[in-house]
């Protein structure tokens, strides 16, 4: 049977050329969407969370609002540093270029208000590739309502102001290196600013709202309100009352003394760590950080700047004097910010002297009954030169307390080589060669000898005396505080509590004891020898009536510093570290002056400029912290007591009245009653001094000329003084040798009779 042919149908054909083309294109359809398909899957969800914050940006705007920092407060919640609320003025770029017209209208405006260059202004305007640029930072409030009734009057678009914090010191210059500064950005750059930057910031919030094209405000908008969570607050150990008596006598000692590289002083509680105070001069003022206090880098800088006048811009020389001129102010304000007491190391000198006869006596190497002697010089085993006392001729027979008031170098070179290598345990028991702790930005560690050598009696001898070592101040204090506390090294701190934004302590410093350096036993025998040097030594200028000082005086070179040829200079730093009362230690003062000038003709030591200082902050002080002065009868003729109005009384009522005052009388005339007296009512007078009632006598009404004082012994200002009609009243040293080196009223000055004058008297042989 034959086959049967299919008949073509090319309907059928189509259908399928059709179909197969459909399937093609299909595919092919598929495969060009696969890319597409990884595209929107990598936005939708690889990369979702990008394009959302894109998207969220381009529809949102985000005010950011800043925390308010914490306070600082002083002990007794004075403020000492606080943050008042200004304003950044700032434009979107694209905003403003919806609405070209206004460039120049807004810039002119915001130029005439905000004090900037109106080309500044159309600069930042013309960066559409931002839509935040700064204007102008931190404008006061009238300022800021200047600008939003200039917004508001003419219907402006891409201006805004948003709040933001500046920091002001109410106190100003006052323990400005403690405290530090914030820099532009309100980021603690110095002091406790600095260090605990962490804790006042706070967590800044934001506002969040929607926009529309060009970034144009919306009529009916989204507003989301994240609030800020405040900075915290720190509770200072400090007390701005002290801090203000030491910086007053320091400023007093530099001019006093021309003191050329300025002071620094601490003062410390014994018996816990705290520091009440702590100055370093020359200070700043932290509200306005970069300005230059120091008169003479002033000087300096002026006299640059006028030499800058004289020379051509762009030349090499003109370039170098830019240099120097940027260069001296950066150092300066470097050295102003500088924190002296916890930052720089310096030679302690005799003070360490201390610490060198503290470790001997608990070694046992030296006892009380120990004798010594002194020729003025001496060649020491070991030793390539001869090593010389301060005081020339030398000292004679000493025993150790003898040795320790007249700060003898060559008894206490035998001390360290008695000690050896010993005197490395103790420095280092006593904290000498660690970082203190204290809660403090740019803390600094001195350096000591190693103690292998310290087995030869050249190094051990130099050791004793405090020389070719460094410790810092506050190394320091803390050392001589144990050697008087009972031995117990302490870490210092300077913040008490942290408070939250709602006032609650959220921590809290205490004392800390880390070892103890030396018994209690030693540490009472060396309370001791310190308060005889004030007694008997070369401290006799730290002596303050009614109360019982002890301490050591200190004179150390500058080894390390040259001068401009390359030789070491003469200078020196004085020092004197006292403790109040030394009976029942509560207080610890260092003072050091650095770079002296020649007092009066006198030589350069810490006993005759360093040692009145400590006497006048703890005059200014003790009493203030609740520390009473005890009084012995010869006391209170050092003691100023205000005359009591006796008009009117009997003598019996007048005698009762001045015997509680420490005060006799002689009566002139005859007469039942006081009609007059000498001094008047509420004039101050020494103690023990005798007063003149006047019974119906008429009271003498001339002046007096002030005589000249200076120079004299107490024996001899008496001798002018007495029938003159005048008071004498005496300050500083009690020994019969000291001579008047100031007095209140200058000489020749006429002032009403039974006026009193008050003396300065200096130990000019206390020189070490």
């Amino acid at each position: 049977m034959a086959n049967k042919k299919k008949k073509f149908n090319p309907e059928k054909a189509n259908r399928k050329l059709l179909g197969r083309t459909m399937i093609i294109m299909v595919l092919c359809g598929v495969l060009l969407f696969v890319p597409v398909l990884f595209q929107l899957f990598g936005m939708m969800v690889l990369d979702h969370e990008e394009y959302e914050s894109g998207a969220i940006n381009n529809q949102t705007r985000s005010t950011s609002i800043e925390a308010r920092r914490g306070l600082i407060y002083d002990r007794n919640m004075d403020i000492l540093a606080t943050s008042t609320t200004v304003e950044t003025v700032f434009i979107d770029p694209n905003g403003i270029a919806s609405h070209e017209e206004d460039v120049d209208f807004i810039a002119t405006g915001l130029a005439q208000i905000l004090g900037v260059k109106k080309s500044f202004i159309l600069e930042q305007a013309a960066d559409t590739d931002y839509y935040y640029k700064i204007i102008a930072r931190k404008q006061p409030q009238e300022v800021a309502d200047q600008v939003r009734a200039f917004i508001s009057d003419n219907e402006l678009v891409g201006i805004y102001l948003e709040p933001e914090q500046q920091r002001y010191y109410p106190r100003k210059t006052l323990a400005a290196q403690v405290i530090g500064f914030l820099n532009s950005d309100n980021v603690g750059v110095e002091g406790l600013e600095f260090y605990y930057n962490d804790e006042l910031t706070g967590t800044a919030g934001k506002t969040i709202t929607t926009k529309g094209n060009y970034s144009t405000e919306m009529l009916y908008s989204y507003e989301k309100y994240y609030e800020a969570s405040d900075g915290c607050s720190l509770v200072l150990t400090l007390d701005t009352t002290v801090q203000e008596y030491m910086e007053k006598n320091l400023e007093a000692a530099v001019e006093k003394y021309k003191v050329q590289n300025g002071a620094f002083s601490i003062m410390m509680d014994v018996n816990t760590g705290e520091i009440l105070g702590m100055a370093t001069l020359g200070s700043y003022d932290p509200n306005h950080y970069l300005e230059i206090i120091d008169e003479t880098t002033l000087e300096k800088l002026g006299a640059i700047r006028s030499e800058m006048n004289s020379v051509k811009e762009g030349t090499e020389e003109y370039q170098e004097l830019v240099d120097s001129y940027n260069k001296t102010e950066a150092e300066a304000r470097l050295r102003q910010w500088r924190n002296r007491c916890v930052a720089d190391g310096y030679e302690p000198g005799s003070t360490f002297k201390t610490i060198t006869l503290a470790a001997a006596l608990e070694e046992g190497t030296v006892s009380l009954g120990s004798q010594f002697y002194c020729g003025g010089q001496e060649d020491i085993v070991g030793r390539d030169e001869t090593l010389h006392c301060w005081k020339h001729e030398g000292h004679g027979a000493e025993t150790t307390a003898q040795a320790l008031q007249n700060s003898c170098n060559l008894a206490f070179a035998h001390i360290g080589i008695g000690l050896g290598a010993k005197i490395y345990d103790y420095a280092d028991a006593f904290g000498l060669m660690e970082y203190t702790g204290i809660d403090m930005s740019g803390e600094a560690v001195g350096y000591f000898y190693n103690r292998s050598i310290l087995a030869e009696n050249a190094f051990s001898s130099t050791a004793s005396f405090g020389q070719s070592f460094k410790v810092t101040p506050i190394q320091l204090v803390r050392a001589i505080a144990a050697v008087v506390n009972g031995g117990y090294v302490l870490k210092p701190y300077v913040v008490s509590e942290v408070l939250d934004d709602n006032g609650n302590v959220i921590s809290r410093n205490g004392k800390t004891v880390l070892r103890q350096a030396i018994s209690e036993q030693t540490s009472e025998t060396m309370r001791d020898l310190m308060e005889s040097v004030v007694t008997e030594g070369t401290a006799g200028n730290a002596a303050l009536a009614g109360y019982r000082i002890g301490g050591k005086t200190g004179t150390s070179e500058k080894l390390d510093v040259l001068d401009e040829f390359g030789r070491q200079t003469e200078d020196k730093i004085v020092s004197f570290v006292g403790v109040a009362p030394i009976d029942d230690p509560k207080y610890i003062v260092l003072v050091a002056l650095d770079t002296p000038s020649p007092y009066l003709g006198y030589y350069i030591s810490g006993g005759v400029m360093a040692a009145p200082v400590v006497r006048d902050i703890f005059a200014d002080t003790l009493q203030y912290l609740g520390v009473q002065p005890d009084y012995t009868n010869v006391d209170m003729s050092t003691v100023n007591v205000e005359m009591p109005n006796l008009k009117g009384m009997d003598e019996a009522q007048a005698a009762e009245v001045l015997a509680a005052q420490s005060l006799t009388y002689k009566i002139v005339g005859v007469g039942s009653k006081v009609t007059g007296q000498i001094p008047a009512a509420l004039a101050l007078l020494p103690g023990n001094s005798e007063v003149i009632l006047y019974m119906g006598e008429d009271v003498p009404t001339d002046s007096i000329v002030v005589p000249n004082l200076s120079g004299l012994t107490p024996w001899e200002c008496n001798l002018v003084i007495q029938n003159t009609g005048l008071y004498l009243q005496t300050r500083g040293s009690s020994q019969i040798w000291a001579t008047v080196t100031g007095q209140d009223i200058p000489a020749g000055t006429e002032v009403p009779r039974g006026t009193m004058i008050t003396v300065e008297l200096t130990d000019s042989t206390a020189l070490d």
